[in-house]
């Protein structure tokens, strides 16, 4: 595929979790050129495995990222996208045509994701995994001209909305998505995230980095939208803000583009939480401009917090040892962000 055309300058989407990263795609989902399935989570899931996978690229290699990427999205709770890409890599012909043009990690996604995106008759594809910015550098090297949209979000509401997110999910999910928070073990994933930006905006040229806030884009979805469409080179189509029914964080079903979330933690996050988030995450809130609040917290309520931080962090790495990447890789990579 020509790096200059529309597919060779395709979009991601990252950012902390529950930040809007799903939001962005759903709207930008109903751009009548672009195509944009659930999450992928490629770099996480394959292209971290790359050693055990092979990097040859002769046939052995190739039947073995074949069988990851028949399942790939499956992993990750994406039923519709599962049994599109089902389907298609269940065509001989075009699976056998697919992987004889693969000799790099990038002919691989490449053609992962126009495959999806001819099938659905768009010109243009977007890849939307919050994780996936932990490999900005990464997607850089592969798409000199992609477009990096970044989600960020008040650490406090944040937190409140991780802590909830498995009433978001499949119920195979739920016990797995109770065991990842903690508010300590949370807070530092939101503040390494973060962390991320100066060294994003370093190596990803200005013209192709937008900055998304997901107070903004729920509070002014049209305005939010019509400078992501400049930013990204497409003209802003109403209807894209006509997005359906989609899972809530608490306990409801959204419809449409909806701000009663915004600033919740005010009176559902308790004060023990909003201090350990504010101490820990201060720099970065500043740096985004969330204002700091007054707290009077319970100091033994702290402490326990304090002190049960090392087992959530071992329960929560144990709940997605199948989700994540080889566990060394993964853990310095986020670990090495604190500063």
């Amino acid at each position: 595929m020509d790096d200059n055309s529309d597919a060779g300058k395709p979009i991601f989407i990252v950012g902390t979790p529950r930040s809007g990263t799903t939001l962005t795609a759903k709207i930008l989902g109903r751009h009548s050129r672009l195509f944009m399935p659930g999450e992928t989570h490629f770099f996480e899931d394959i292209w971290a495995r790359r050693k055990d996978l092979g990097s040859k690229f002769d046939q052995s290699c190739r039947l073995k990222i074949l069988e990851r990427l028949k399942t790939l999205y499956a992993r990750y709770n994406e039923p519709d996208d599962q049994a599109l890409v089902e389907a298609l890599l269940g065509n001989t012909q075009l699976c056998n045509n697919i992987i004889k043009r693969w000799n790099s990690y990038k002919d691989v996604f490449s053609t992962f994701m126009e495959m999806q995106m001819l099938h659905e008759g768009q010109k243009r594809w977007g890849n939307n995994t919050p994780k996936d910015i932990f490999y900005v550098q990464t997607i850089i090297e592969f798409f000199p001209q992609a477009k990096i949209l970044v989600c960020v979000r008040d650490v406090r509401d944040f937190l409140l909305s991780y802590q909830g997110k498995w009433r978001a999910t499949a119920p195979e999910e739920v016990e797995r998505l109770k065991k990842l928070y903690h508010p300590l073990i949370t807070s530092l994933l939101w503040k390494s995230s973060v962390n991320l930006l100066p060294g994003i905006k370093n190596i990803v040229a200005q013209e192709n980095l937008h900055i998304i806030r997901y107070e903004d884009l729920v509070t002014e979805p049209e305005n939010t939208m019509r400078e992501v469409c400049v930013k990204i080179g497409e003209e802003f189509e109403q209807e894209m803000l006509d997005v359906g029914t989609y899972g809530s964080a608490y306990g409801d079903k959204g419809k449409g583009i909806f701000a009663t979330s915004v600033g919740r933690w005010k009176t559902q996050l308790s004060k023990e939480e909003t201090w350990i988030a504010q101490k820990i995450c201060r720099t970065e809130m500043d740096y985004l401009g969330y204002e700091m609040a007054q707290t009077k917290k319970n100091y033994l309520r702290v402490l326990g917090l304090y002190t049960s931080a090392p087992i959530a962090l071992f329960r929560g790495l144990y709940a997605n040892r199948h989700k994540r990447g080889p566990f060394i890789p993964y853990l310095a990579r986020r670990l090495m962000l604190f500063r």
